[in-house]
């Protein structure tokens, strides 16, 4: 004989609907009010809202309350896409920060592999926040070869293109990418820039970015919230999907 579901997974199913059709920015009923109207305490209407912050429906706000997200911002995986030109086709204003550079820097392990690099070799790193209506929707951070890096301006960096100010900088296009992707715990660094509990889980995509003469250019990771992002993967099937 089944048990019922815990109630704040039946309040957490209500509320999403409701939040579903409500403006973005609008204001929800206090904890208080929410245990009055569904009856139970405020301690099963906190983790019902908890679940709903996880996925990225509301925020909980000092001062303001519990506020109605607005959508989740659409990122697209294929065809392979930099973060700047699909928003851009998107139609979707963004901003992007530096928050870090540093053309003499020694990279991880794992971009030393990457850019096929000797042990003392230095490369030039960036980093930058993406934000989006004022609200962080990603990190990432970029290590650029350094046969590639003395060609750069560094000021034309700041853009955060880093893919277009490589291309024009070596006249080369960017013709072929490593990419893979998975969901880890959020590391302190980032983590602070998104504005996250360290641990907490991202999207990440590390990345090598090769020029046409076959050059690893750059290599890097791209942290993206799951609470604001939703990704989309779209293609051809090369055989016929099999059937019963």
């Amino acid at each position: 004989m089944s048990s019922a579901p815990p109630q704040y997974l039946e309040i957490e199913a209500v509320l999403r609907g409701e939040v579903n059709k409500l403006a973005p920015n609008s204001v929800l009923p206090t904890e208080v009010q929410l245990s009055k109207r569904f009856n139970v305490s405020r301690i099963t209407i906190r983790r019902a809202l908890e679940m709903l912050e996880q996925s990225g429906l509301i925020s909980r706000q000092r001062g303001r309350g519990t506020i109605v997200s607005p959508p989740k911002i659409l990122r697209r995986f294929s065809p392979l896409l930099s973060f700047e030109h699909d928003l851009r086709d998107q139609g979707i204003d963004f901003e992007t920060r530096m928050i870090a550079r540093d053309f003499n820097a020694d990279p991880p392990e794992f971009i030393r592999d990457r850019l096929n690099l000797s042990a003392k070799k230095k490369v030039a790193y960036v980093a930058f926040s993406r934000l989006v209506e004022d609200r962080i929707i990603c990190t990432d951070s970029r290590y650029i070869h350094p046969d590639v890096a003395c060609q750069l301006d560094p000021e034309f960096l700041e853009s955060g293109d880093t893919s277009r100010v490589v291309e024009k900088a070596v006249g080369k296009k960017i013709t072929s990418a490593d990419w893979e992707s998975e969901i880890i715990p959020c590391a302190g660094a980032a983590a602070g820039v998104l504005g996250i509990a360290p641990g907490a889980l991202v999207v990440a995509n590390t990345f090598t970015y090769f020029l046409s003469n076959g050059t690893a250019a750059e290599a890097g990771v791209m942290s993206y919230r799951v609470d604001r992002c939703k990704f989309q993967f779209g293609g051809t099937f090369n055989e016929p999907m099999a059937t019963e």
